[in-house]
This record gives structure tokens, sequence and C-alpha cells, in this order.
């Protein structure tokens, strides 16, 4: 895994119906900013999102994955949802821009019993054309100028029959993105909606939408 330096963490308890996940973030997220006038040095990566929570949950409860089947979970930060993957049987490729993220959620993943592979990748160039039975996006839709680079990998990265799956807390550039990208004689899609209660987030209750689209 890539090396990068020690920041301090925060130990995170996510409980799923039979099943109790232990997760580490980051304690200080502003102190992990560099350059307040760069998008790349923002760190969204270092915490569990509300969205986040909201596709594990519904993963959990609502998907099952046949043995071999393929999981890449975009932008996966700590790699809550795409674990929860690893943990229903799931071959699972975390990918993320940032090195610390990628360091952070195999640690994330090992605590957890799962093995992952990883995919350090900018949207912007992603290189990688290997396919997979399902792509994780968990609220990564949310700025206008990279949804189109993730439009490409949705077309480049998935196997015929594939998943997709979206979720996000109403997001207007995610509605935006899937109303001009989404194409319904190439995809199916279904909504669903998953109530999420965070009893230490700024909010305590998030209505999160999750969409899957599947390829035809």
């Amino acid at each position: 895994m890539p090396g990068g330096e020690k920041i301090k963490k925060k130990k995170l308890t996510v409980n799923l119906p039979g099943r109790e996940l232990t997760l580490y973030v980051a304690a200080d997220i502003e102190a992990l900013i560099t350059d307040v006038s760069d998008e790349d040095k923002v760190p969204c990566w270092a915490d569990v999102w509300p969205a986040a929570y909201g596709l594990a949950y519904f993963i959990w409860e609502s998907v099952d994955f046949t043995p071999g089947e393929k999981v890449l979970e975009l932008g996966a930060g700590m790699g809550l949802p795409g674990i929860v993957c690893g943990l229903k049987g799931a071959e699972l490729t975390l990918s993320d821009f940032n090195p610390l993220a990628l360091e952070m959620a195999a640690e994330n993943a090992g605590r957890n019993g799962i093995e992952v592979n990883f995919l350090q990748e900018d949207w912007r160039s992603f290189s990688s054309r290997k396919k997979y039975d399902y792509i994780l996006a968990s609220d990564i839709l949310y700025d206008p100028k990279l949804n189109p680079f993730l439009g490409k990998i949705f077309h480049n990265n998935l196997k015929p029959s594939g998943k997709i799956i979206i979720s996000h807390p109403k997001r207007r550039a995610t509605y935006d993105f899937l109303e001009d990208w989404y194409d319904r004689s190439i995809f199916s899609q279904e909504c669903f909606t998953r109530e999420v209660e965070l009893a230490d987030s700024l909010l305590t209750n998030y209505l999160i939408m999750i969409h899957i689209l599947t390829l035809l």
C-alpha cells in the first residue's frame, strides 16, 4: 500500500443488522488542508459522509452478490460501502485519487477481515480498463466539472449487464448529471431512499437517494 504521513485518527463504529464494523477516520480534517484554493487538496476523503452510510446500509440489507462478482468503489475514501460489499462476498477494488485515503481504507478493510485490491487513479485521466459487475459512486457526483469524467468511467469499466449504484443526499448536481447522462435505451434504472440517523453529525437525519442503473 502507498506510504504516507501519519495522521491522527478517531474510531468509528458502524452498526449493521447483526454485524458491527470498526473504522478509523481522520480526527481533525481541517489539519489536513494544505491549500484551500486547490480542490484536489481538500480532504473530503477523510471522513464517512451520510451517503456512504446510506449506501452501506442499503447494500447490507438489499444487495446479494454471486461469488466472484467484482465491485469497484470510486472515490472510496474510508471505504465503508465497499467493505460491506466485501463482507457480502464480492471481490472488492477500492479506488481513490489520494494515497492517504487508500492507506486508511486498507487499514479499515483489514480490521474487518476483508481482502481488497486498490487502484490509485485520477478520474480525469483514468487509465484502467478493467471491467466490473458493480461500480459504486457514493456522493461523488457533486462537481459538474468532474461528472463527465465519471460518466466515461461508468461506460468504460462496467461489464455487460453490470450495475452502477449511486447514492447522494438529494444533490442537484447529481440529479442534473443523471438527467443529462442517463439513456433509457442503454440502462434501466431503479430508485430507492434510505433514511440515515447520525448522532454526531451537523444534522441528525438525512434522506439518501439511491439509484441503481443496470446496463441492458
